[in-house]
């Protein structure tokens, strides 16, 4: 069954001209956020109608007379008594008139302000195409162990918290599925996007893989991403497991479980090439010298950021060659 969506695409037009906040100047006549309004929607003596901004520039209205959370172009629909689809139509239309209004002065808002409620993620999954096998593939990555590591190809994202926003996904958009102390959460990736890149319902005690990890093991490695994880679980049958960020600290006692269960322990973080600081080499050494494991590297004649860009750059049997002797001189 399909979904009903505006065309998100004109959105994104949009957003390339003019911000929220000059939508919110232009058309509500507000410069100062967060604020509390009268409602346009209705007779409204009692201002009831609140407006905040989160850090992304996204704004919220919270309407408390109706208990209703809505987005900016929501709230043009309602007052224009018209569907998402037309609203993007004129908005695009009137973009000229838009663009040289003055931005609003704005306060992040404050938790005593608004309640923030947490949005959850879901998916509408669809079939693998080739285009997609290929993808994985270049990155060392097989159907099989696609399946193995709980990701699925989508068509459609769907946003749940105040409100219910479904979008729709890009050509290349998976998700990542987790399921932790028996909840399941979303993680989405969308590899060639510009705009939205990651969503990520996951919460940072989360460990990509964790509930598919032996019980025993003689070695094991902690990397940067899922992606990295399955190439190099598939390549060398070494375990491999990933936190949600490379800034995360792990809990001692889920590390001291990891070292009870497996002999060797090795933390294998990015290479970042292109910045003048290696934060990837950094925040690996933090993670070993913490906790007592051993920190891993690609070499630099390499040329690769992660383990799965160097299978992209070098192949397979590459990536085997490499994490065995890394793991080998490392337990030497």
């Amino acid at each position: 069954m399909g979904f009903s969506i505006g065309n998100s695409t004109l959105k994104y037009e949009i957003l390339d001209s003019v911000s929220e906040l000059q939508l919110l100047a232009h058309y509500f006549g507000v410069y100062k956020i967060p604020c509390l309004i009268n409602s346009p929607f209705r007779r409204d003596n009692k201002p009831s109608l609140g407006i905040k901004v989160f850090t992304d520039g996204c704004l919220i209205f919270k309407d408390f007379a109706t208990g209703e959370c809505f987005g900016i172009y929501t709230a043009l629909s309602k007052l224009w008594n018209t569907s998402l689809e037309n609203t993007y139509k004129k908005l695009l239309k009137e973009i000229p008139y838009i663009v040289n209004t003055n931005t609003p002065k704005v306060r992040v808002y404050s938790k005593k302000t608004f309640k923030k409620t947490r949005a959850y993620l879901e998916c509408k999954v669809r079939n693998w195409e080739q285009y997609d096998l290929d993808y994985w593939e270049s990155y060392g990555i097989s159907l099989k162990w696609l399946k193995f590591g709980d990701i699925y190809p989508i068509s459609h994202i769907i946003i749940n918290g105040d409100t219910r926003t479904v979008l729709g996904a890009e050509k290349y958009a998976y998700a990542y599925v987790e399921r932790k102390d028996g909840e399941v959460s979303l993680k989405i990736y969308q590899p060639k996007s510009i705009k939205k890149k990651w969503l990520n319902n996951h919460d940072a005690s989360v460990w990509d893989l964790w509930d598919k990890l032996p019980e025993t093991g003689e070695n094991i490695i902690i990397t940067s991403s899922r992606k990295d994880a399955l190439c190099i679980w598939e390549n060398t049958g070494i375990p491999t497991v990933s936190l949600q960020s490379e800034t995360n600290l792990p809990k001692k006692k889920v590390v001291d479980q990891i070292k009870s269960r497996f002999l060797n322990v090795f933390v294998l973080y990015d290479n970042d090439l292109m910045s003048e600081v290696n934060h990837g080499r950094i925040l690996g050494k933090r993670i070993a010298d913490t906790f007592g494991i051993t920190q891993i590297e690609i070499p630099d004649e390499y040329g690769a950021k992660d383990i799965s860009d160097l299978c992209k750059l070098h192949g397979r049997k590459e990536v085997t060659k490499l994490i065995n002797k890394l793991v080998y001189v490392g337990n030497s």
